[in-house]
């Protein structure tokens, strides 16, 4: 590894880092330049605002799709939810605009995931005066993320990060954790509007029960299930596997940053497609080219099928107001149809 001699203005002796770390600290530092640019920007932005919202109802803001989901579903007409990630968008890519940090000033209340993938929430939320903040990570208790055998891994892997453990941050896609955050918002909802707080009950409740009827038919699909799931894309559903004790492989984990699997990874993949405790479907995730999941069942003459994370959706779903539920369903019947039940 080359390594490259720093000398400090505030030290008389010099130190060393190799050109992985000095590439990771640039990269830190023009994340941080750019979250002040956006910050200046939002702020002469405001200037030429008035404020005003002639609607009368509460502002809400959103990151991804279940944190607006969950909002719209708990405030109901009481507030106009917005979500900053975009339908269609590749929610790890997302960088916000200056205009997205308007309307996290100027809201009620915004709602964000947490985790490695909102450190740039962090950085405007220090910087910016009272803004009412909810993370839904603190709703849940958050699991270590998992590199099974065969996965292709990320490049900075292999680099040391002061020894963090890596969280996976995709924790709605359990259902017993989706309630836990539906009712975290509306225990919010009602901090901030305690006038509307039957209403609050009310839809939080109704939503809380779609999604515990939900979770027991997930329970009597899966429950005793031995067979292995391959998903030959990201696997962001750590949360939903371990809530039903199923197995999986995959080619890269939850937040991975990789998008080449390596000859390894295809070769492991393909090899366990072919053992007879597989499901004999290959999955990928909803917004992904399924370009690998399309090669491994071409090769191994088996049917691909969508596993929808929620993590974003199609402008067509969108439109439509598909909901978490309505996805969660369609995963079911997937499954269901992929286990021959």
């Amino acid at each position: 590894m080359r390594k490259i001699t720093i000398f400090s203005l505030t030290s008389e002796k010099p130190f060393f880092m190799d050109c992985a770390e000095i590439a990771q600290k640039e990269k830190e530092m023009l994340k941080k330049i750019c979250a002040f640019l956006l910050i200046i920007g939002a702020a002469l932005l405001c200037g030429c605002k008035n404020g005003v919202d002639n609607s009368g109802k509460l502002k809400i803001v959103t990151t991804i799709f279940p944190a607006y989901d969950f909002a719209r579903s708990v405030f109901g007409d009481t507030a106009e939810v917005t979500m900053l990630l975009k339908p269609g968008m590749e929610s790890h890519s997302y960088d916000p605009s200056a205009k997205d940090v308007v309307k996290i000033d100027e809201c009620d209340l915004f709602i964000y995931n947490g985790g490695e993938s909102d450190k740039w929430v962090e950085n405007i939320l220090k910087s910016t005066d009272n803004v009412n903040a909810m993370k839904m990570v603190d709703a849940v208790e958050m699991l270590g993320e998992e590199h099974t055998e065969g996965m292709t891994a990320d490049e900075h892997d292999d680099h040391n990060h002061d020894d963090e453990e890596e969280y996976d941050e995709h924790i709605w896609t359990s259902p017993k954790n989706a309630a836990l955050i539906v009712a975290s918002v509306r225990d919010k909802a009602k901090e901030i509007s305690p006038e509307n707080a039957a209403v609050f009950e009310k839809n939080a409740a109704d939503y809380i029960e779609k999604i515990n009827s939900l979770d027991k038919r997930f329970e009597e699909l899966l429950t005793g299930e031995k067979r292995y799931f391959v998903f030959g894309d990201r696997f962001p559903l750590l949360y939903f596997f371990k809530e039903y004790g199923l197995k999986y492989y995959a080619a890269f984990p939850g937040c991975g940053s990789e998008t080449e699997p390596s000859a390894q990874t295809i070769s492991f993949l393909s090899k366990k497609l072919g053992e007879s405790d597989a499901v004999k479907t290959v999955f990928y995730i909803e917004l992904s080219n399924h370009k690998l999941a399309e090669n491994l069942a071409a090769e191994n003459n088996l049917p691909i099928a969508e596993f929808h994370t929620c993590h974003n959706i199609t402008s067509d779903d969108f439109e439509a107001g598909e909901n978490y539920v309505s996805l969660m369903e369609r995963n079911y019947e997937t499954l269901k149809t992929a286990l021959g039940k």
